[in-house]
């Protein structure tokens, strides 16, 4: 019973990932165009907040609204719709396809066919490698920490140099916190000065936290690409809200910002680079190709240099992202599966019968039809 459950949250959180990316990027595009695309740490916030709802919720509401006993949920819902007639299918199919999550979930959990078997093996495969990737990505970065040279330290926060890194970047440990740089930082004083103001503000809005959090469930949802795109989006919405914070505290240097920005993407790759974070770590800028506009570098200059966020586009999004929360926490609790028969269920379960017993009734010869072949008897007077 606790593996279904878990296995049925599992499949529920896939599913409403997948409604969250339907939903929010074209919204998020449409909103783009007015002044609430221009307030990047609303936009941030809010997403972090819908990110952790839709992993969190289909677990959660199976703690607190456990499918016992009647309740509302998508099951009856749909049943209800078919008998108002909404829905045009015979009653034996429909009833197949209702109960076709709860027949696949118990052949997955049971093993009994070879797919389920075939399933569970890609799925602990994935697992395995992607977990492996996390953690060599893991490794590296400790070793690249314990290679870097110290340079300064502010109680827990320890500032280093290192030699195989091309892009500067924040991570921490247990105890401490790191900002790492390339030691071609050291020559370019307005860019360390850009450099470090934008890593400590990532430190002040807890990144690495969300960061580290979407690393260690990317091997549960390897499969999912709507995750992938999920925690790229969120991603590049730290970036730009960090971008952001930084330019709105010392506006007068948003273009000395944007051209640091511009020389750091062109030091990102030089020949000989060793080391790009990709694992748990938030780095200065991305280094990934792309034209200039298409690119993250572009896309991050041209936020900076719109408009001037207010503070109400920041407050918009972030009721925006309490209204998502809300919606999908409901969602996760129509989504379990009835427990118990209802009314429509036991009435839909009628319909069934029913239409199995005129088919066998329509493959089986009439009694009338039969006496019909039978020759009469001749008489004998």
């Amino acid at each position: 019973m606790v593996a279904e459950s878990i296995l049925n949250a599992w499949v529920d959180a896939n599913i409403l990932l997948v409604v969250l990316v339907a939903a929010w990027i074209p919204m998020r595009h449409a909103l783009a165009r007015g002044r609430l695309g221009q307030a990047m740490m609303g936009q941030a916030r809010a997403m972090e907040w819908i990110f952790i709802a839709v992993i969190v919720a289909p677990f959660l509401a199976r703690l607190v609204f456990p499918p016992v006993g009647p309740q509302l949920n998508l099951a009856d819902l749909l049943v209800a719709q078919y008998l108002n007639g909404n829905l045009e299918m015979s009653a034996t199919r429909f009833e197949t396809l209702l109960g076709l999550r709860a027949d696949l979930t118990d052949a997955f959990l049971l093993q009994r066919d070879g797919w389920a078997n075939a399933v569970l093996a890609l799925l602990l495969l994935g697992f395995t490698l992607s977990a492996a990737r996390l953690c060599f990505a893991a490794l590296h970065l400790r070793r690249v920490l314990r290679h870097a040279h110290p340079w300064r330290r502010f109680g827990r926060l320890e500032l280093l140099i290192s030699d195989e890194v091309a892009v500067p970047f924040s991570t921490c440990g247990l105890r401490r916190r790191y900002v790492v740089l390339p030691v071609s930082a050291l020559g370019h004083g307005r860019d360390l000065h850009f450099t470090l103001a934008h890593e400590f503000q990532h430190l002040r809005q807890y990144d690495l936290l969300h960061e580290f959090a979407v690393e260690a469930l990317r091997p549960f949802f390897f499969w999912n690409p709507a995750f992938h795109l999920c925690s790229r989006q969120l991603r590049e919405l730290r970036e730009m809200a960090c971008d952001q914070a930084v330019a709105l505290r010392r506006p007068i240097e948003l273009g000395g910002y944007c051209r640091s920005l511009i020389r750091a993407c062109g030091r990102a790759r030089p020949e000989g680079s060793v080391f790009v974070p990709v694992g748990p770590a938030v780095g200065f800028v991305d280094s990934t190709h792309g034209t200039a506009m298409n690119s993250q570098l572009g896309r991050r200059i041209v936020a900076l240099t719109g408009c001037t966020p207010s503070l109400e586009s920041q407050q918009a999004w972030k009721a925006i992202g309490l209204l998502f929360c809300v919606l999908l926490a409901l969602g996760a609790v129509v989504m379990q599966s009835p427990t118990g028969w209802s009314h429509d269920r036991i009435m839909l379960s009628t319909i069934v019968n029913l239409e199995r017993l005129d088919e066998r009734n329509a493959s089986q010869p009439s009694i009338s039809g039969m006496f019909a072949t039978i020759d009469p008897v001749p008489s004998t007077q």
